[in-house]
């Protein structure tokens, strides 16, 4: 990354929250920090941020409900941080659009190379903007602007995990797509936590779609991985 990176460490731990920025300045990463959700909403006015470390246990508004509070799009990507380590918020954390789930005490060094994938996809998505836009039958789906509408034109609400489930098998137009890359796409490195997250993902996206005539648009390859029934291409 280079000198222009920015990020936003939001932690009520004063100590942590200093000696991380630290770490990360000394990697050429310019660094904005705040003490809770009042904070981030703040820091975020003030410019464009590559990427957020945001702590889960804060006193007073909880990282959960602040992340539930931003804007699905343009929003730069989420890291999660938690001395607990639970499952269910780990699987809530992505289901509300995180990126990334770290349990404290973590290593600065595996934080900064969880920040540097983050910011490598994030910037490679952005660059590829133009084809944003989906048709696989009569559905579309807006990658850019967050958006799923089903055939007859209704809006399909879909959380950012369950969207992000959604694009990953449709930007393979069709061809099977295994756990791995479902879990690279739902965001995580814990396979073991986040492994459980694609089925309850799956479960209520399957359940979403069926409920705008989708019933069998994603099909199980047992012991392989998930395919999308139609094809999908570029929206013209």
């Amino acid at each position: 990354m280079d000198q222009q990176t920015r990020v936003l460490i939001i932690d009520d731990d004063a100590a942590i929250r200093a000696l991380t920025a630290e770490f990360l300045s000394g990697h050429g990463i310019e660094v904005a920090t705040g003490a809770g959700a009042p904070d981030l909403y703040a820091q975020l006015k003030t410019g464009r941020f590559d990427a957020i470390v945001l702590d889960v246990m804060m006193a007073g508004e909880d990282g959960l409900t602040a992340l539930s509070k931003l804007p699905i799009t343009d929003r730069p990507p989420v890291i999660l941080v938690s001395v607990l380590g639970n499952d269910v918020d780990r699987i809530v954390g992505i289901e509300l659009g995180a990126d990334d789930y770290l349990a404290k005490p973590f290593n600065p060094r595996e934080l900064l190379a969880r920040l540097r994938a983050l910011v490598r996809r994030s910037r490679l998505r952005e660059s590829d903007a133009g084809g944003s836009v989906w048709a696989f039958g009569d559905w579309r789906l807006d990658a850019a602007q967050w958006q799923l509408t089903a055939p007859g034109g209704a809006d399909v609400a879909l959380t950012p995990g369950e969207f992000r489930l959604l694009l990953a098998l449709v930007e393979q137009r069709g061809r099977l797509v295994d756990r791995d890359r479902l879990l690279a796409a739902t965001g995580g490195e814990e396979a073991d936590v986040f492994d459980r997250s694609i089925d309850v993902l799956l479960s209520r996206l399957r359940r979403k779609l069926a409920d705008h005539g989708g019933r069998d648009l994603i099909r199980t390859v047992r012991g392989e991985g998930y395919q999308l029934a139609l094809a999908a291409h570029p929206a013209e």
